[in-house]
């Protein structure tokens, strides 16, 4: 009898375990479905490639004052201090040395009538913004010429003999703020005198020498101030001495001053951090796809691939706010590529 019971339990317990089996089983695994490749569009757009720049606002890039008056100095100007066409920058032996505007540096004395170029034209701009009457061509050294630089000289209350030297004058773009004088009364009136920079606030910014071609004198750009107010600014020159400066890795790299004064005057600031923003390139009515879309190929150039799997190969132009102006004779406007995000 006990036998008969455990041979029945036993078999109670085979039958639950093949249930449990039959039960736990997985259903055999069927084969997955790679998922649909991404597509987008190729659309007909208008491309505009936005660059901003670091930079600082101050009073532009100073430049260095060479003397050029053999004697003492006897009177120098304050830091801070203006100097408007028709001022003295410094004085050697107590005669002035005058501030003329223009971009040539007289280079020779000018006491003969007759006598023409762009340092004449320079000395005759200047006298004639002063308030004095000349004749002749706009180059040459006329006796009008000359008895108008004694007229100044008179009213300048020094030797009235019409000549000018080229120590005489300092000739700058414009007016000017000393920023510094690095030169000490009683020593010699030849060599570096002072720091200047223009009186109107301007922007300077250390780009790195290979996105500094975007940069071209005239060029007009928007400059962001630190409270987020946005200005016109116009770039006035381009260094071309290469400096190595640290960027923000640390790392040392080649960089270009560039000076861009503002078109409007900036409230509230008279220096920090701003930042300059270009459009370097403009491009309309082209096609593009996002940058995702680009294969590179193995024997060199780009291409994109269709929902069928075909590569076309594709003429890359301008990437612009991660688009690129694609061409070729296998695209066109609304064709569906395939895209990895």
């Amino acid at each position: 009898m006990k036998r008969w019971i455990i041979a029945g339990v036993v078999a109670l317990l085979l039958a639950g375990g093949v249930v449990a089996l039959t039960w736990t089983r997985r259903a055999p695994a069927q084969p997955s479905q790679p998922p649909a490749p991404r597509t987008v569009a190729v659309v007909k757009t208008d491309l505009t490639d936005v660059r901003e720049f670091k930079a600082t606002l101050g009073f532009g890039a100073a430049q260095q004052v060479t003397g050029r008056r053999a004697g003492t100095l006897t009177w120098l100007p304050s830091p801070g201090s203006s100097v408007d066409r028709g001022a003295a920058v410094y004085k050697v032996d107590n005669r002035p040395v005058w501030l003329f505007f223009g971009d040539t540096p007289l280079w020779r004395k000018l006491d003969t009538p007759g006598v023409k170029g762009p340092d004449v034209k320079i000395v005759k701009d200047n006298l004639a913004a002063l308030g004095y009457k000349l004749g002749g061509a706009a180059d040459e050294l006329t006796p009008a010429t000359v008895d108008a630089v004694k007229r100044w000289q008179k009213a300048e209350k020094v030797d009235q003999n019409g000549v000018i030297e080229p120590g005489d004058v300092v000739v700058l773009s414009g007016k000017v703020r000393v920023e510094a004088v690095t030169a000490k009364l009683s020593a010699s009136g030849e060599g570096p005198l002072m720091m200047v920079a223009s009186t109107g606030k301007a922007v300077t910014a250390s780009v790195e020498a290979r996105q500094a071609e975007v940069f071209k004198k005239d060029l007009k750009v928007t400059v962001v101030l630190a409270n987020g107010a946005e200005t016109l600014g116009t770039v006035r020159s381009v260094s071309t001495e290469v400096k190595a400066e640290k960027n923000g890795n640390g790392e040392e790299i080649p960089a270009i001053a560039v000076d861009i004064g503002l078109d409007t005057e900036v409230g509230g600031f008279d220096s920090g951090p701003v930042r300059v923003r270009l459009t370097s390139t403009a491009r309309q009515g082209v096609l593009a796809v996002p940058v995702t879309a680009l294969l590179a190929l193995r024997e060199g150039g780009y291409a994109v691939q269709t929902v069928s799997g075909q590569l076309v190969a594709v003429k890359t132009g301008l990437f612009a706010g991660g688009l690129v102006e694609i061409s070729g004779g296998g695209v066109g406007e609304g064709m569906q590529v395939v895209t990895t995000s």
